[in-house]
């Protein structure tokens, strides 16, 4: 931002687009910005009352104004603090209001980012996003309403000191011109520093995230020391900037208070000389200069509220910039296509200008069992993302009996599968809520088959069935009690695809040979696509894809089971 346009930064496009988030409660607004206009009007008033109290009581003595004036006090502060209070808690409700509605908005939003996206992005500076960024854009929300009771308040004291003296008020805003300067300039360099300041934040998040995932790998190689190197760095490089941001912040209070001393120096010199040759009274000077030194308040509040408006508005320039992603459609037909014969023809997938998918010719009758074997690296896993719907093919043609896939709405082709990972996901609640995810009205029943069908029920029925707790990932499950869970949920879910990418690996050989036998029960019945190295998996497939960097190197018929 240069200096010719550092003041528009109020006119910036993510500055009008919180204006049309807060536009939604103007009635709100309005409330509080009428009794803001009451507060400014009272703090008006109470440098407007030093004139009386002094030219009256103390110059004059009249005695009856002992009483009067200190209720006129009494009864200014009253409504100005009643009118902070109506404003504070009126804007702090539309504030949370605005803040929420763009926390759901950015959670629902990120989930419907297509997965390429998600992988580019790292879940820190993602993390960052809902955290710091929000954070940030709470703080500049907050500052608007200090912006804008300052303004009023300055209005109402300009008055009082216009009504005082016209030529001393012309004299001392002299100044005010010069008082604005640091505004303008500070702010365009904590803007430009609280854009670094979020994405080192993301890198920080990212690092732990990173760590918290590798605690086994880092607890047992004994790297918590080259952890901890290499998070301190992380943290330096933040420590240096927040440091940079709070000189920045911190240098404007006494610049601002110093420009306020010598406007009050010179008016002191130049009211009292009114006051000694009789051409102003005492009171009306210090009603005038208390105005004046009130008004220098709320400006340096106005600097403050810059400053973090500032950083307010680079963090809804992260935000914005992450909801203006295209996502995916979510819709889904009331009649989706039944499923048939799946087939790609040069199918081709490129990830990040990597080749990883080469021309693959595949195709998956309706009913068999297909196992996708070879090394690791090979495009097993890339081949099941792009199988799935997750990863749009960057060449090649893929229909589903005969309909390209470019021809149905995303929610209806991956409605055709139930999906099971190398590593198992579960959320926490209980084990029924993570059987029937997403299912408003869950089936007991069914979700009791689905896990005796994946053979979870000989540890849950134990430990308390289908209300058992589950922490979150299944961390009070062994590996192999995590994926039979996760493979009931696949069969809940009772598509006409059942896909499993290496989701036998956790268990025990006793485990997974009760698991080839539900496959084995299932043959003939659904769809099965299993990702797997061993043989007892492998063995039930009706053709197995070989696979060995990006490309079909080997098939072959499997048994088959009846």
């Amino acid at each position: 931002m240069s200096d010719a346009d550092a003041p528009a930064a109020l006119r910036s496009p993510s500055f009008r687009r919180l204006l049309g988030l807060i536009s939604a409660y103007r009635g709100r607004i309005f409330l509080a910005m009428l009794f803001m206009v009451i507060s400014g009007a009272a703090t008006g008033g109470v440098a407007y009352m030093i004139k009386p109290v002094l030219d009256r009581i103390f110059i004059d003595r009249n005695a009856s104004m002992l009483i009067w004036l200190p209720l006129g006090v009494i009864m200014i502060y009253a409504v100005k603090g009643g009118a902070d209070y109506v404003q504070a808690i009126t804007l702090v409700r539309t504030e949370e209001d605005v803040l929420r509605g763009l926390r759901e908005r950015l959670f629902a939003h990120t989930l419907r980012l297509p997965l390429g996206t998600l992988i580019d992005s790292s879940h820190g500076s993602t993390l960052s996003r809902m955290s710091l960024d929000l954070t940030l854009l709470q703080q500049g929300l907050s500052v608007l309403a200090r912006f804008f009771l300052s303004t009023f308040q300055i209005l109402a004291l300009m008055a009082v000191v216009f009504y005082m003296s016209w030529k001393l008020a012309l004299i001392s805003f002299i100044t005010l011109p010069i008082a604005f300067y640091p505004l303008i300039r500070f702010g365009q360099k904590l803007r430009q520093r609280g854009e670094r300041q979020q994405e080192q934040m993301g890198q920080i998040m990212e690092q732990f995230s990173q760590s918290l995932r590798g605690a086994e790998v880092i607890k047992s190689q004994g790297g918590e020391g080259f952890e901890a190197q290499r998070f301190g760095v992380q943290a330096r490089h933040y420590f240096d900037l927040m440091m940079q941001i709070a000189r920045i912040q911190k240098a404007t209070v006494p610049i601002m208070e110093m420009i306020a001393a010598l406007g009050i120096a010179v008016i002191i010199y130049l009211g009292g000389s009114q006051v000694v040759n009789g051409g102003m009274t005492t009171g009306a000077f210090f009603s005038f200069l208390t105005a004046l030194g009130m008004i220098y308040e709320p400006l340096r509040q106005l600097s403050s509220a810059n400053n973090q408006l500032q950083q307010g508005l680079s963090a809804a320039d992260r935000l914005f910039a992450w909801l203006d992603q295209p996502a995916e459609a979510s819709q889904r037909s009331p009649t989706p296509r039944p499923w048939g014969t799946w087939q790609c023809h040069d199918l081709k997938l490129q990830l990040g200008g990597e080749a990883i998918l080469r021309g693959l010719h595949i195709t998956l009758p309706p009913l068999t069992t297909t196992a996708i074997v070879g090394p690791s690296g090979g495009g097993k896993t890339s081949l099941v993302r792009v199988l799935l719907g997750l990863l749009p093919p960057s060449g090649g043609e893929i229909t589903v009996a005969g309909q390209s896939i470019r021809d149905l709405l995303a929610g209806d082709y991956r409605g055709y599968f139930s999906f099971v990972a190398q590593e198992p996901v579960l959320f926490s609640g209980t084990a029924l809520s993570n059987i029937a995810y997403a299912d408003a009205q869950p089936d007991h029943e069914r979700a009791e088959a689905s896990a005796r069908q994946a053979h979870a029920w000989d540890f849950l029925a134990p430990i308390g069935g289908l209300e058992t707790m589950i922490k979150g990932n299944g961390g009070n499950l062994s590996g192999g009690q995590r994926q039979r869970l996760a493979i009931a949920r696949a069969l809940y879910l009772d598509r006409p695809v059942l896909v499993l990418d290496e989701a036998t690996s956790n268990l025990d050989s006793e485990s997974e040979e009760r698991i080839a036998e539900t496959l084995s029960a299932l043959h003939g019945r659904k769809t099965i696509i299993i990702v797997a190295h061993r043989p007892r998996t492998t063995r039930l497939a009706d053709q197995i894809i070989h696979l060995e960097r990006g490309q079909i190197v080997a098939g072959g018929q499997g048994q088959g089971t009846t």
